[in-house]
This record gives C-alpha cells, sequence and structure tokens, in this order.
C-alpha cells in the first residue's frame, strides 16, 4: 500500500464546538464551531457534532446546523433563526475531500483560549470542490447565503485560490473567484448574501482552482486550510409548519460518472398523508418531464416511493445532468426535490480506429524504468514525472543528471516486453487490487521495487458501443487514445489518477461510434510502497462486474492485441511508380497486386522486405495493392 505523505495538519482527537454570540441583529444563524463550556457539555469532548470523516458515504455529516431555532454548541442563532433551513455537507467529485472539524484549543487554528474551531478543508486539492447545501422545507421559506471566513492556518508563502458559487441544480446564481496568502489568520472574508426564490435549494460551491503564483508562492497544501463563520438566513422571518420531505433519493445529488445508458431515479416521500393529488407528482430530467412517467406506489408508514428506469436506451450527454422531482401538499403547498449527477465519457474519433480484425497477435508491449537506488529523497507522485521517467529526462538533482534505468530490458527495440495475456502486475508477491493471479511487473525482479514508471502499449478491439474501463492501481496511472499512424490528433486522456494512493479504482466511460481496433497507452507510476496495477472493463453495469482487458479465458473480455497487420498509409504517384508506404504488422511484409478484385489469385511483387515502403510501377490496367504480414 502507498505509504501515506504526513500530513502539516493533525486531525484533533477531541472535536468542540461552542456558542458564539452577538452576530448582529438579524435574524440569522452562524456556524461557528466553537465550543465553550455551557449547560450539559461541561466538557470540549462533549460538543462533538455528528461527522463521518468522508460525506460521500453514508450517511456523511448529519443534522449539524439543520432547522436552528436557538443556539447551540457550535451555532449561534440571532432572532428566530432558521427553523425551516436543513444543511448537507458533501463534495462532489475527489472521494477523499471532506469537511473535517477541529478543536484549536492551545494548537492549530484558534482566535483565543475556550476551544475555537474551525471545519477543515480536508484534501481541498485543485480540481475538488466542497459543498454545503440548504434546503427549506416548506414551500414559503427561503434562504439567504450570507458571508463565511476563510482561515489557512500557516503563516507562510501558501497560495490558496477557490472559485465561490451559488447554485440551484445546474444553474449558476452566483460567482467569485477568491485567492488568499495563508497568513494564519481567519482575515480572508467571503460576502455572498444571495437570497434564494421560496423553496429553492441552495448550493454553496468552494471549488479548489490553480493559482497564479507570484515569485516565492507555491500552491497550498491540500490540508492547511479551513473556513469558519458560516452565516445564512431564512426569509421571511416566520416559522413554517415542516411538509412531506424526501427522505432517500437515488442517484444521490452530485453523484459523479454514472454511466450515460444507465441512470435510474428512486425517491422515498415521507409524511404522505399530506399528499395531494391536485397537483401530481412530476419528475423530470434535465427540466423536461421524463416518458413513461414515473412509477408512483404507496409504501405505508406515512411513506411514497418515486421511480424511473432511467433514459435507457437513450445515451445522455456527456456531463452535468439533473432530476426534478415536483410534489404537493393538502394545503397547496407546491415542493421540488433536485439531484445534480454527472455522465461523463470521452467519444473516441472514428479516425483513430483502424478497420476491424485488424489485431493478428493478441497482448500488448510493457516498458519499464526504475531509478530505485538512485533517489535518496523522493520524486513527484505524477504523471509529469512518469512521463519523463520513460521519455529519459528525469534529473538527478545530485548530480544534475537524468537518472539512468535500473530495469531489465526486453526484447523489443524499444525495451519493451511481448505480454500476452493481462495487465495485472504487483510487487508483493501475492494478489492485490480487485483480481487474483498477479504476476511481477516485467523488468523487475528486485521486489519491493519503488520509484518506477511503466507504459503499456495496447491496441483494443472495440465493436461500437458505451463502454465502461478502470484502472486499479498503486499509484497513479494515466490511459488515452492515440491516433493511429498517418493520422493527425493528440493523445485523448479517458482515465487518470494523477497522486499517490494505495490500491484503488477509477473507473472512466468510453463511447465508441465506430467499429475497429483502437491504439491505447497506459501509463502507471509507483514511489515509495507495495506497487499493483490491474487494467480492466466492467461488464455489468448494475451488478458492477469485472473482467480484466484480455482476460483469454473470459468470452467477454476486450480484446488486446500487440501485432496488427499492415495498414497503407498513403499511396503517391512517383514519375512511373505508386509509392506505397504502410504501419503496423511486423517484418516481414510481402506486396501483392492483382488488376481485378475477381481474379482468385494475388501476384507478389517482389520478395518479402523488412522495409515498411514499396514502389509499384504504374500499369494501364486498374491495379489493386495490399500489403500482409508474413506469419513465420
Amino acid at each position: 500500500m502507498k505509504i501515506n505523505k504526513l500530513r502539516i495538519l493533525r486531525r484533533g482527537a477531541i472535536i468542540a464546538v461552542g456558542v458564539f454570540l452577538g452576530r448582529g441583529a438579524h435574524a440569522d444563524t452562524t456556524i461557528t464551531f466553537d465550543c465553550t463550556a455551557v449547560a450539559n457539555h461541561a466538557v470540549l469532548a462533549d460538543c462533538i457534532p455528528p461527522q463521518i470523516n468522508n460525506p460521500n458515504a453514508p450517511p456523511g455529516i448529519t443534522n449539524y446546523g439543520n432547522f436552528a431555532a436557538a443556539s447551540s454548541p457550535g451555532i449561534a442563532v440571532s432572532g428566530f433563526g432558521t427553523p425551516n433551513i436543513g444543511l448537507t455537507w458533501g463534495s462532489d467529485n475527489f472521494p477523499t475531500t471532506s469537511w473535517e472539524y477541529y478543536n484549536t484549543s492551545g494548537s492549530l487554528w484558534g482566535d483565543g483560549a475556550g476551544g475555537s474551531g474551525v471545519v477543515q478543508l480536508a484534501n481541498s486539492r485543485v480540481g475538488s470542490t466542497e459543498e454545503l447545501t440548504f434546503t427549506p422545507n416548506n414551500p414559503s421559506a427561503g434562504v439567504v447565503v450570507k458571508s463565511f471566513d476563510f482561515f489557512a492556518y500557516y503563516n507562510s508563502n501558501e497560495r490558496f485560490t477557490y472559485n465561490v458559487r451559488v447554485v440551484s441544480g445546474t444553474n449558476v446564481l452566483s460567482s467569485q473567484t477568491v485567492s488568499f496568502l495563508s497568513d494564519g489568520t481567519k482575515n480572508h472574508p467571503v460576502n455572498i448574501n444571495y437570497t434564494g426564490a421560496p423553496e429553492q435549494t441552495l448550493k454553496l460551491q468552494l471549488r479548489r482552482v490553480a493559482s497564479t503564483l507570484s515569485a516565492g508562492e507555491v500552491e497550498g497544501n491540500e490540508y492547511n486550510n479551513a473556513i469558519d463563520d458560516i452565516a445564512f438566513a431564512q426569509t421571511p422571518a416566520t416559522t413554517f409548519p415542516a411538509g412531506p420531505q424526501v427522505a432517500s433519493v437515488t442517484p444521490a445529488d452530485d453523484t459523479t460518472g454514472l454511466p450515460a445508458n444507465s441512470t435510474p431515479y428512486a425517491a422515498i416521500i415521507t409524511n404522505s398523508p399530506t399528499l395531494t393529488v391536485a397537483a401530481p407528482i412530476q419528475l423530470k430530467l434535465d427540466y423536461s418531464l421524463v416518458s413513461p412517467p414515473p412509477t408512483i406506489t404507496p409504501l405505508g408508514g406515512g411513506q411514497t416511493s418515486v421511480t424511473y428506469p432511467g433514459a435507457a436506451p437513450l445515451l445522455l450527454t456527456s456531463g452535468l445532468h439533473v432530476y426534478t422531482l415536483t410534489y404537493a401538499d393538502n394545503l397547496g403547498g407546491v415542493y421540488t426535490n433536485e439531484v445534480v449527477f454527472s455522465t461523463i465519457y470521452t467519444t473516441l474519433p472514428a479516425a483513430y480506429a483502424l478497420p476491424p480484425g485488424s489485431g493478428v497477435v493478441r497482448g500488448f508491449a510493457y516498458r519499464t524504468v526504475s531509478a530505485d537506488s538512485q533517489v535518496t529523497t523522493t520524486l513527484a507522485s505524477s504523471i509529469a514525472r512518469a512521463e519523463a521517467q520513460l521519455n529519459g529526462t528525469l534529473i538527478n538533482t545530485n548530480i544534475s543528471m537524468p537518472y539512468t534505468n535500473e530495469a531489465t530490458l526486453g526484447t523489443n527495440a524499444d525495451g519493451s516486453f511481448n505480454i500476452d495475456t493481462v495487465l495485472n502486475f504487483t510487487d508483493a508477491g501475492v494478489d492485490e487490487g480487485d483480481f487474483t493471479g498477479d504476476q511481477p511487473f516485467p523488468g523487475l525482479p528486485f521486489p519491493p521495487d519503488r520509484w518506477f514508471s511503466t507504459e503499456a502499449l495496447l491496441y483494443l478491439d472495440l465493436p461500437a458501443g458505451y463502454y465502461r474501463l478502470g484502472v486499479n492501481s498503486d499509484d497513479g496511472f494515466e490511459v488515452t487514445a492515440t491516433p493511429r499512424q498517418g493520422v493527425s490528433g493528440a493523445p485523448i486522456v479517458t482515465g487518470v489518477f494523477d497522486n499517490g494512493r494505495g490500491a484503488a479504482d477509477t473507473l472512466f466511460d468510453v463511447l465508441v461510434p465506430t467499429s475497429g481496433v483502437y491504439p491505447f497507452r497506459l501509463v502507471y507510476f509507483q514511489s515509495a510502497g507495495s506497487a499493483e496495477c490491474e487494467f480492466f472493463s466492467v461488464t455489468n453495469l448494475t451488478t458492477g462486474d469485472k473482467v480484466l482487458i484480455n482476460d483469454p479465458s473470459a468470452s467477454n473480455a476486450v480484446k488486446s492485441f500487440r501485432v496488427l497487420a499492415p495498414y497503407i498509409t498513403s499511396i503517391v504517384k512517383s514519375g512511373t511508380n505508386a509509392v506505397v508506404n504502410w504501419a503496423y504488422g511486423t517484418p516481414p511484409y510481402q506486396v501483392q497486386f492483382k488488376t481485378n478484385l475477381t481474379d482468385a489469385v494475388w501476384n507478389n511483387l517482389g520478395a518479402p522486405t523488412a522495409s515498411t515502403t514499396a514502389n509499384v510501377p504504374i500499369q494501364p490496367s486498374t491495379k489493386f495493392i495490399r500489403v500482409f504480414y508474413v506469419q513465420p
């Protein structure tokens, strides 16, 4: 397993919140995360709010700041507060991005003695988003998202930049970019003051983006920032009775990476006796009514289910989508519940493909570059490091020269090995990841192995369709689809994890509009600790069944080839000859011709050759030309 790097900030063993008074005359709620000795909370341990470290995994952070009608530890209420506003804490795309509470008495974040607290933006790396959702439980109540303070702990050269947004469904209602240097204070206020419509759910998003760095500045560490004093309000200043609410919904809000051809919906509405058919339950997908309509089923116990099989067989576009559920109560109140989800996939250009049936020899080529014994400190856990190492340009700063390759070379001209079966490698000597039958990394006979990078070149036979592929890796990887020879175009990233980790899956979807054999490249890197890499496809999107790419024992495995039939890339007239160029295959090649496709026999043009070009004399009659691989 990947050795975890030392976090600069340590998670508090005791979490504490408390009462904060005097937030002004407005009727609002401020989440201060502060803890003081109050009735029934005489010690800090009594002030621990409900929390699960990863809010993406149920039940997540629950009931903290919900329906605040009076002050409580860590929640300061003025006026009547926010009795009709529920809060949901979450994040949108990085599984390890989370909200984490800190008691700061005596150390870490703090603005005084007695147990000051904050909520840490844990694993808040560039590209990740923390979210706080405000949901009214009555159609007459609205929410005002007011303000909060960024509070980076260290007085340092770390710069943090966030795009702070308020959204409703997929609509962006307010947006600003905030950038600041860490100075060990919470003097970085963010004023929003957005008022939602009655019954409108608002979502506050803190989207970490890359900073523009001045001299001497560095991008802030993903654990070194927090927020404090989250202020919000309810409008109008009236307490309303709670109406029927959505108790559970699938997909959950902000679910990422759903398959675009399988998006079923299921919700449970509580308080069924107050539902009314005067305004029937409706479900919309991307703001259009679904067809057929959802199935409505009374469940008893005051619950009603709403189900819809999804958009299949239609294919949703790649990107954000929203389900909107609308229902009413017997007092005329109309309620909505929105779920935002994404279906992210890559469409492979038809021009990148070779013809179906181009594969000749199953397998793939695999190349390894290692600097294990030469690394005296650490190397970056990144794709950039892997690419430099594979290219021989990764510099050993101790000698100001590139690292030399310590791995054993394969028999191919580029030092790669021919692998005939599956990509399922480990350095531990035991099975890791999702599959059994792990093999040692080619070229690395000295486990445990560290500081190495690998490259796999595969030609995947993909009939037209929708595919879910995946890599289980320890540490990171990148999979790209590359254009075939003779076609211009850049590699297309289809899946990536650009960091260190223990063995874990990353899934990614690919749409293939045109059947063919597509070139792929998988780059993998290992830092310290154990090493493991598997390449597979998901064969059942409902059950999640997986099979390794090119598994010869599985009839439903995606086939991979390492040798292709020669492919003619150009035919150009030159004087009395036609110059024929081709790619792929392995020598020897045989060039043949015939004057009519109905002729039974192809005629050899010269002897077999190792070249990938040939001059074919031009004759008055029409001539058909082919090149094929002469198998030994």
